[in-house]
């Protein structure tokens, strides 16, 4: 499957995990009140199960046959790697799903079943939660968010929270190794110890899953990077992106 098919099949795979989450509130919560406790507890943890596993399940299904391009993009600064589109897939359909928790319900008076809320407008606000995390989530599908930046100077890892810099000659030479497994997470970066200095320094994490890009490329190319300092320079070049396919 193509990168463009499989980051919009998780806009139908979204509105499938909206629709369970919602239908898990109206329709199942009041079915477990026929029972005590734990075992409503119980259900309700299954109906979560359900609501989640199923469309993230088939979004892992279509993932499987994705292959990540061998090489970076050239950008104004350096060479640079979008979010992957299973990274994008999946947050889209965990706003969805999110949205569907977050609907504003209540249960109806006198009776054992639940409904959309009608105190206080509650269906709008149910509605402008529902918009702003759709539109969040069809945002992430469009938009090829940068996610790894390669300059002279160093790396940069975006991430939703924050961003992290590294400059080339923090980090220790030899690493990162590529992966040992297709089902290894990330990639480590391990930094150089401060001399004169006894405090452990915590190595830095690259997660695979949210970058499009081949994990065993990538991880030649920063190794290439820390032990090459003279290459530095040509970073950003169509040059050196080809000297780089060639060095692998």
């Amino acid at each position: 499957m193509s990168a463009t098919a499989l980051r919009w099949s998780a806009v139908p795979l979204g509105m499938l995990a909206f629709a369970l989450r919602l239908a898990a509130t109206l329709w199942w919560e009041p079915f477990t009140w026929r029972f005590n406790w734990f075992v409503s507890l119980l259900l309700w943890l299954a109906a979560m199960i359900v609501t989640v596993g199923v469309p993230f399940g088939i979004f892992a299904l279509l993932s499987r046959g994705y292959r990540r391009p061998a090489e970076f993009a050239l950008g104004k600064r350096g060479f640079t790697a979008p979010l992957s589109p299973i990274g994008a897939g999946s947050q889209a359909i965990l706003l969805l799903f999110l949205a569907g928790g977050l609907v504003v319900t209540e249960r109806v008076p006198n009776s054992d079943s639940m409904r959309l809320a009608e105190f206080n407008n509650g269906w709008f606000a149910s509605l402008i939660i529902a918009s702003v995390l759709a539109a969040g989530a069809v945002t992430i599908v469009l938009t090829r968010r940068q996610q790894l930046l390669l300059d002279a100077e160093g790396l940069t890892i975006r991430r939703w929270w924050r961003g992290r810099r590294l400059k080339w000659d923090e980090l220790a030479p030899g690493g990162p190794l590529p992966p040992a497994k297709k089902s290894q997470g990330s990639l480590q970066l391990n930094r150089k110890q401060p001399p004169h200095s006894t405090h452990y320094v915590p190595a830095e994490m690259i997660g695979i899953a949210f970058v499009d890009i081949d994990p065993t490329y990538l991880a030649a190319a920063i190794r290439r990077y820390v032990e090459n300092p003279q290459d530095r320079a040509a970073i950003g070049t169509a040059e050196e992106l080809s000297r780089l396919a060639v060095a692998q």
